[in-house]
């Protein structure tokens, strides 16, 4: 959301004192150049902090008359630096045309010294908690929200900043009733737009259009706000087409290729999919092939609750055909500061020639959960059981905090994953079926989006033990995997994605591995 219009009146409130009237008369006269050499040649002539810091205040002031705030950002942050017995509210003032220039560095260090020197100024709170969500910095944005708030319960301005703030990071539901409540009093188009985008990143659609319908942009960012709205609805809700390719190989001279297609109908709140994928895989023994054909929809309910199934059938070619029946089952719901999903699914395992040769199904029951336990901290966790169809069965565990090192673009996250899986044997059915794996992982991801151009990094290591055959391993194990794609038009977006390590659990066949690949995606 754009910077919120502050009354033009704050930019011209204080009189220039420092100078004469004449350059001051130059600059509003149109002789810019002329006006700042005065001002320069004054602030040369004079070694005192204040008198230098009011002139170049005073200059300030004068750019900021026009509107030129990148000009008027390099005085008013001169003048802070040289004297802080600038009044409180001129100060302010300054530091909120530094962050409309996109200063916030300098905004943000101006505004905290003035909520050092008077810590109940809810004015100054107020905006350097807007413009750290302007940063990027969520976390500490909210917590300057919740002390304004603490403060002046029902303060509509530190509201939308933090509702905002909680959106921005990811956690639309709890912002949904902060953006009800500032309605509750009176409409506001900034609330009824963030309103519309958290209820579109709920899986609400047909109420954010509907909100989208009743806003009246008044100024030029709330018409690119509204654009942008519109924009991501019609994305949201639009039908979509999209190809794939997929190219694998492991250190035991397994080869994948594996292409999709996919299509995606949405209407409203539910949606109906169906996709065709096949396999070409090959061992050192030779080729075989797999096909997959499948249909699906997904139905979500009251915002917050979401149901889905799917039917479909894998023909199986290991020198004669082979049909089988897959299907799922699946749920979620946003549960206090995160969610929860349950699925049921029956399929079948491709990755390898010797998977698809021994014909390896499995049905699998899962679910899994994630929760924000502070502003930074978010947990999640997630159980499966699995029967396969040689007679084998699986217990998997995993645990996975993660801290937010930075919540903007790019969005810097770091943690720590634990994972305990458990077969009750070893089948020799061609897929990785240890005793008592345990792997300690750390991570750190990167998501970053600039314009067109979007990118995803996540490199990770640790220490993974398990026992096999009668062996144990004890190993230490790294990889990557990442994404980097590219929006040639608002409907049509491309990117490659790849992945490498010697992660045990990173690929089926539990080999050194890699996976290099492409995706398109049309929609209309």
């Amino acid at each position: 959301m754009m910077k919120r219009i502050i009354p033009a009146v704050m930019l011209v409130a204080m009189p220039c004192t420092a100078l004469a009237t004449a350059p001051a008369d130059l600059f509003r006269g149109g002789k810019v150049d002329e006006a700042v050499t005065a001002y320069r040649v004054a602030m040369g002539q004079t070694s005192a902090a204040r008198e230098k810091a009011l002139l170049h205040k005073e200059l300030g002031d004068l750019y900021a008359e026009k509107d030129q705030y990148a000009e008027a950002a390099d005085e008013y942050v001169a003048a802070l630096a040289l004297d802080r017995g600038i009044p409180v509210t001129e100060r302010i003032r300054m530091a909120v045309a530094v962050s409309w220039a996109n200063r916030l560095d300098d905004a943000i260090f101006a505004l905290r010294a003035v909520v050092a020197d008077e810590p109940d100024n809810t004015a100054a709170r107020t905006h350097l908690a807007r413009t750290l969500s302007w940063r990027g910095d969520q976390p500490d944005a909210i917590t300057e929200a919740d002390r304004v708030l603490a403060a002046r319960p029902g303060d509509r301005d530190a509201l939308l900043v933090k509702a905002n703030a909680l959106r921005w990071q990811g956690n639309s539901s709890q912002a949904l009733p902060l953006y009800q409540q500032i309605l509750a009093g009176s409409d506001d188009f900034d609330a009824r737009l963030g309103l519309a985008f958290a209820q579109l990143q709920t899986g609400n659609k047909q109420e954010a259009a509907a909100n989208a319908a009743i806003l009246k942009p008044r100024f030029p960012y709330q018409e690119r706000d509204l654009k942008r709205l519109r924009e991501e609805i019609e994305n949201t809700t639009a039908n979509t087409v999209e190809t794939s390719y997929t190219r694998y190989g492991d250190s035991d001279d397994n080869k994948a290729d594996r292409f999709g297609v996919a299509y995606t109908y949405r209407q409203g709140d539910w949606s109906l999919s169906g996709s065709y994928r096949h396999f070409t895989v090959n061992d050192t023994i030779g080729d075989t092939y797999a096909d997959i054909l499948d249909a699906g929809g997904y139905l979500r309910l009251a915002g917050r609750y979401g149901v889905g199934a799917g039917i479909g059938v894998a023909r199986l070619d290991g020198g004669s055909s082979d049909m089988n029946l897959t299907w799922r089952l699946n749920a979620d719901a946003d549960v206090a500061r995160g969610g929860v999903s349950l699925s049921l699914r029956r399929d079948v395992l491709t990755d390898t020639a010797s998977l698809v040769e021994n014909r390896i199904r499995y049905l699998s029951a899962g679910i899994s959960a994630s929760q924000r336990i502070t502003q930074r901290v978010t947990l999640f966790g997630g159980y499966s059981w699995r029967d396969y169809s040689d007679d084998n069965s699986a217990h998997d565990l995993l645990i996975a905090p993660s801290y937010t090192l930075y919540a903007g673009d790019p969005t810097v996250r770091t943690g720590y994953r634990f994972r305990y899986l458990t077969f009750d044997r070893q089948s020799f059915g061609g897929y990785f079926d240890p005793n008592d794996f345990i792997s300690h992982q750390l991570f750190v991801s990167v998501d970053w989006q600039l314009d067109r151009i979007f990118l995803y990094a996540e490199p990770y290591g640790g220490f993974q033990s398990f026992d096999r055959y009668g062996d144990h391993t004890d190993d230490i194990f790294g990889g990557f995997s990442g994404t980097l794609g590219y929006r040639f038009t608002k409907r049509l977006t491309g990117e490659v994605n790849g992945e490498l390590g010697n992660y045990a659990l990173g690929a089926t066949s539990g080999f050194e591995y890699y996976s290099v690949g492409t995706r398109f995606a049309y929609s209309f």
